[in-house]
């Protein structure tokens, strides 16, 4: 065999090699971002079931103006915008499994929709105050954080076909 003949077959051999390991660390870092954004609701729920700290900060921010929020209302908020995430990318989890052509295009919107909820929670305010607690909005991120690593490697993983 010469090695005209082999050049190409060993490209393509790691091409493919490539590819399969892209697919594999999108299907880690999807997965992650589930696992992060189901962190965000264990972390309300233990909140709310020990500390309360996001019920203390409610009160504290509203107390000052004559209101008195809800208590479970904040973990609420939480808990719901952890329930979209852990849908949402286990949604792209399944079509990156399934090597489906949309799956890029999925992790791009669900990235759009789950940091657009973070960045609310991080930056939501009311009285001139944050309503969350800086924490969870930076807990928030993360999913979205690993998400992102989920979708470069998806763009890779097409490129390197």
């Amino acid at each position: 065999m010469s090695t005209r003949t082999v050049e190409p077959l060993t490209a393509a051999l790691r091409s493919s090699s490539t590819a399969s390991r892209h697919r594999r660390l999108a299907l880690v870092a999807a997965g992650a971002a589930a696992l992060l954004s189901a962190a965000l609701g264990v972390a309300a729920l233990v909140d709310r079931l020990t500390g309360q700290s996001l019920a203390d900060h409610a009160t504290e921010v509203y107390a000052a103006h004559g209101e008195e929020p809800g208590p479970n209302l904040l973990v609420a908020l939480v808990a719901t915008v952890a329930v979209i995430g852990v849908g949402l990318w286990l949604l792209v989890v399944r079509a990156v499994r399934s090597d489906r052509w949309y799956a890029p295009v999925l992790a791009g919107a669900v990235l759009l929709v789950t940091a657009t909820l973070a960045v609310t929670l991080l930056t939501a305010a009311e009285y001139g105050e944050r309503i969350f607690p800086l924490p969870w909005g930076g807990l928030a991120l993360l999913g979205p954080a690993a998400g992102a690593v989920a979708l470069v490697s998806m763009i890779s993983q097409r490129r390197a076909r």
